[in-house]
């Protein structure tokens, strides 16, 4: 029986909008991609939700990876805050959750310098969850299998009573391996029928 909702951040709960977010700043064509290639779609993005490096190292490995355009890569991190969008339906999507009867729970990767950041609005969410773990608290991210027992250990769960939403399919397959339900999130309406075939009615 399902007792407990765990919920991923980016895309289920927010938009990962850093395209948006880089022409918003000036930054297109060409350059948009070289900035792309050189932060967000590297593996030492990875790195950067692991939190285990300081803000500078990082910053400058990513400029390393494109020098001509490090000015670029800096007034990206610099406008960060911007490429978390919160959907309209997080809030009641959680509210709803609650009211029947569930927790709620966060699992996500997360860098601890974005979640300082986003916190106040664009994570505002938070506050209505049960708990949340987050990549930077851990050293871990999805999909290592410590990070999903850190959450089961940190909040007593059993792992019976959990259903896990994550956009992402390999961060479902450790998950389902050790008894968590699990649903991989399309959209909004799929979800919703797929919790309910699971008995969740919200």
């Amino acid at each position: 029986m399902i007792k407990n909702i765990i919920l991923d951040v980016g895309m289920v709960l927010v938009d990962f909008c850093w395209a948006s977010l880089l022409e918003k700043i000036g930054i297109s064509g060409e350059t948009l991609e070289a900035v792309a290639d050189a932060t967000v779609r590297t593996p030492k993005w990875n790195q950067y939700d692991r939190s285990v490096q300081s803000d500078e190292e990082l910053l400058a490995e990513f400029q390393s990876y494109a020098p001509a355009y490090a000015h670029q890569i800096q007034l990206f991190w610099d406008h960060m805050a911007g490429m978390i969008v919160q959907y309209p339906y997080a809030k009641p999507w959680i509210r709803s959750m609650k009211e029947a009867g569930y927790h709620v729970y966060i699992l996500s990767n997360y860098a601890r310098r974005t979640y300082e950041l986003t916190k106040a609005e664009g994570l505002s969410f938070l506050p209505l969850t049960d708990g949340a773990v987050f990549s930077f608290e851990t050293g871990h991210i999805k999909p290592e299998k410590e990070i999903y027992h850190f959450l089961m250990d940190r909040y007593g769960l059993d792992a019976q009573t959990c259903v896990f939403i994550d956009d992402n399919a390999d961060n479902l397959v450790y998950p389902k391996q050790i008894g968590w339900s699990v649903i991989q999130f399309q959209n909004f309406t799929q979800v919703q029928k797929d919790l309910e075939t699971l008995g969740v009615n919200l």
